[in-house]
C-alpha cells in the first residue's frame, strides 16, 4: 500500500491563507516530494509545475481524513456522541458534554469550533486550488485539470452541504431558515449567512458543474481501480474511491437534493445510481462469501460499496484506544448493555425479532469482555491481518478506509424520496435484502410494513437501517434531524427503534454555529 508523506504549507503572498493540511502523496515513500519551506513560498511557486498542483490536492484529501473532520469528529466520535449513543457516565468530560448536548461548554465547544475551522480551512484551500488550475496554461493537460477542478468544486460542495447538515436549522421547519455561510472566494473576509434553499442551491450548482468537468473520470472506464499503477501511469488517476470521482458527485447531489425536500430529484439521481448495471458492477453489494467465512482480513466496511472514503492511516487505533474492551475507560465508547440484541435494541425487528442474520450484526459487532465490559463492542474499524505479515507495506486497501458515500444509501433514499407508500417498502426491502436480511415478501409481511407506514412509522423503520448502516459513520444523526417522528416533532432527534415506546431519547439536533467565516 502506498505511504503517505506529511509535509507542512503555510502561506503563500496570493492571500493569507495557511496551508495546514498535512501533503498526503499517493506515491511509494522514496518519490516523496521535496517541498520548500511554505512560508517561504509564493503562490507561483507552488504552482510552478504539475506537482505542486497534486501536493495541494493531496494535502486537501489529507486535510478531511484529519481528527477535526472524517477521521475522527465527524464520523465516529462527536457527531455519534451527540446522538447520545453511548453511556458516557465514566468518559471524560468533553465526551460527556458532547453527549449531553452541553455544546456551549468549555469542553464540547473547542470540538465544534474546530469542526467549522477545518472545513472552512479546507474549502478555502480548495478554491485557491480551483483558481489557480483557470490560471495555469498546459502545466495540467485539459482533461487533468477538469478532472482536478471537478474532484475540488465537489470537496467544496461536500464540506457545505456537511457544515450546513451539522450546524445549520433542520429543513423540515422550512427552508427558508438562515443556515451557513457559502466561500467561493480566496478573499479573506467575513460572510453572510444565507438560507438553506439558498445553500442547497449553491451545493447542487457545484455538483452539477463537477460532474461534467468529471466526464472523463477514468473511473467511469475502468472502475475504482483501487491498485498502484504499472509502468509510468500516474498516481493520481488512480485509488478512485478515495478521491471525489464521478459517482461520488452523483451520490452527493441525491444527499443534498434530500436536504432541501426536493424529493423528486434526489430519487431520480439516486436511481441514476442503483439502475446502472455499470455502477452495480463496480461498486456491487458486499459478497458474503467472502466477508462471513473470513476471519482473517473482513471487509467490515463493506468497502465494494464506497463510492467515496478517507485513508486514515491510523485506523487501526480507533478501535483499540476507542472500542476494545481493553480500551481506557474514560474514553472507551460503548453503547448499554441491552442495545444491540436486547428486545428493542438495534438489532429487533417490530415483526420478526432480533435479526441476528444482518451482516452488520455478524462482522460489525462482538460481545464485549475484560474488565469492566458489557453489552457488545463495536469493531467496524478493528485491524486485520496483513495479506503478507512479513512486508510492512502489504495490507488491502480496505484496512485503513472510513466510508463517507455509499451504495447502500441511494437506496435508502430512493425509500424515502418515493412518493407511494409501496414503493417505500420496496426500497426499503431491497436495501434490507443486501443485508443478509430476510424479503419481507417472502416472510408474508409487507402489507404489515405498508399499513404501519400509513400509521406514521415509515420513519421509525428507515431511521432503523440507518442507525445499523452508519454507526460509527455520523449518517444517523443528519437523518434525525430532518425528519417527524409521531408525537415527538419534526428534526428533534430521537432514540425510537423499531416503535418501541420504551426506547426514546431526544436529543439536541442544532449546535450552535461557531464564529468566524460569517458576518
Amino acid at each position: 500500500m502506498k505511504q503517505y508523506i506529511n509535509k507542512n504549507f503555510g502561506r503563500t503572498s496570493l492571500c493569507v491563507l495557511s496551508f495546514l493540511c498535512a501533503i498526503c502523496v499517493f506515491t511509494s515513500c522514496d518519490d516523496y516530494l521535496d517541498v520548500t519551506p511554505s512560508d517561504k513560498q509564493t503562490a507561483a511557486q507552488v504552482f510552478a509545475n504539475k506537482a505542486g498542483f497534486y501536493t495541494v490536492a493531496n494535502g486537501i484529501y489529507d486535510g478531511l481524513a484529519s481528527d477535526a473532520l472524517y477521521g475522527k469528529q465527524m464520523t465516529w466520535e462527536a457527531v455519534d456522541l451527540m446522538t447520545k449513543s453511548y453511556k458516557t457516565g465514566n468518559s471524560i468530560q468533553y465526551m460527556k458534554s458532547l453527549a449531553a448536548n452541553s455544546y456551549t461548554d468549555s469542553y464540547a465547544s473547542p470540538v465544534l469550533a474546530n469542526i467549522w475551522t477545518k472545513a472552512y480551512e479546507l474549502i478555502m484551500n480548495a478554491n485557491l486550488l480551483i483558481e489557480q488550475i483557470d490560471k495555469q496554461h498546459g502545466m495540467l493537460t485539459a482533461t487533468e485539470a477538469d478532472i482536478l477542478k471537478g474532484e475540488m468544486l465537489a470537496v467544496r460542495a461536500f464540506l457545505h452541504l456537511d457544515m450546513l447538515r451539522m450546524f445549520g436549522p433542520s429543513p423540515a421547519l422550512g427552508i427558508d431558515q438562515l443556515a451557513i455561510p457559502y466561500n467561493e472566494s480566496t478573499d479573506v473576509f467575513a460572510h453572510d449567512l444565507i438560507s438553506i434553499e439558498e445553500a442547497g442551491k449553491k451545493i447542487i450548482s457545484d455538483l452539477d458543474a463537477a460532474e461534467q468537468l468529471l466526464q472523463q473520470d477514468p473511473i467511469i472506464e475502468n472502475g475504482p481501480m483501487m491498485s498502484e499503477p504499472a509502468g509510468d501511469e500516474s498516481v493520481q488517476l488512480r485509488y478512485r474511491q478515495y478521491r471525489m470521482n464521478y459517482y461520488a458527485v452523483i451520490a452527493l447531489k441525491a444527499r443534498a437534493y434530500l436536504w432541501v425536500n426536493d424529493l423528486a430529484n434526489a430519487k431520480a439521481q439516486a436511481l441514476r445510481l442503483i439502475n446502472d448495471s455499470k455502477v452495480q458492477q463496480m461498486f456491487p453489494a458486499v459478497d458474503p462469501n467472502k466477508l462471513l467465512a473470513n476471519t482473517s482480513n473482513p471487509d467490515r466496511v463493506f468497502s465494494s460499496e464506497v463510492l467515496m472514503g478517507i485513508y486514515d492511516k491510523d485506523r487501526n487505533q480507533v478501535y483499540t484506544d476507542y472500542f476494545a474492551s481493553t480500551a481506557a475507560r474514560t474514553q472507551r465508547l460503548q453503547p448499554r448493555s441491552d442495545y444491540i440484541t436486547g428486545q428493542y435494541g438495534l438489532f429487533a425487528n417490530l415483526f420478526i425479532g432480533v435479526e441476528s442474520n444482518d451482516y452488520r450484526y455478524q462482522t460489525q459487532w462482538e460481545a464485549a469482555s475484560g474488565t469492566g465490559a458489557e453489552g457488545h463492542s463495536f469493531i467496524k474499524y478493528k485491524a486485520i491481518d496483513q495479506p503478507d505479515p512479513n512486508d510492512e507495506d502489504s495490507e488491502y486497501y480496505y484496512a485503513k478506509m472510513i466510508p463517507l458515500v455509499k451504495m447502500q444509501e441511494m437506496y435508502l433514499i430512493a425509500c424515502e424520496s418515493s412518493e407511494d407508500v409501496n414503493d417505500k417498502v420496496y426500497w426499503l426491502n431491497q436495501a434490507r435484502i443486501r443485508r443478509g436480511l430476510y424479503d419481507l415478501d417472502m416472510l408474508g409481511i409487507t402489507a404489515y410494513y405498508t399499513m404501519y407506514w400509513g400509521y406514521g412509522y415509515g420513519n421509525i423503520f428507515v431511521s432503523n437501517e440507518y442507525r445499523r448502516e452508519f454507526w460509527g459513520e455520523g449518517q444517523w444523526f443528519y437523518f434525525a434531524k430532518r425528519v417527524d417522528i409521531v408525537g415527538y416533532g419534526v428534526g428533534a432527534g430521537y432514540y425510537y427503534d423499531n416503535g418501541a415506546d420504551m426506547d426514546v431519547a431526544q436529543f439536541d439536533v442544532k449546535p450552535p454555529l461557531p464564529t468566524g467565516e460569517m458576518k
